[in-house]
């Protein structure tokens, strides 16, 4: 079973700018490793799905709360 996730993944990763990491934990109150899926989801132009209330507040354009995902 490790194997088979493994394999799934590993055509599905991502690197984030670092530059671009920084500047969002300069511009809020998050941590980097926080930091780090909003950028990607932005690179991504994707949403972001989160229970995290400090990532909700601080990017509102991109996170939204596991409660509206189970309503889409």
């Amino acid at each position: 079973m490790l194997d088979e996730a493994e394999n799934f993944m590993n055509e599905n990763e991502y690197e984030v700018n670092s530059k671009e990491i920084l500047e969002l934990v300069d511009n809020s109150n998050c941590s980097a490793y926080d930091c780090e899926f909003v950028a990607l989801a932005k690179r991504l132009n994707l949403k972001l799905f989160t229970s995290d209330k400090k990532i909700l507040k601080e990017f509102p354009q991109v996170a939204n709360s596991l409660g509206d995902f189970s309503s889409k």
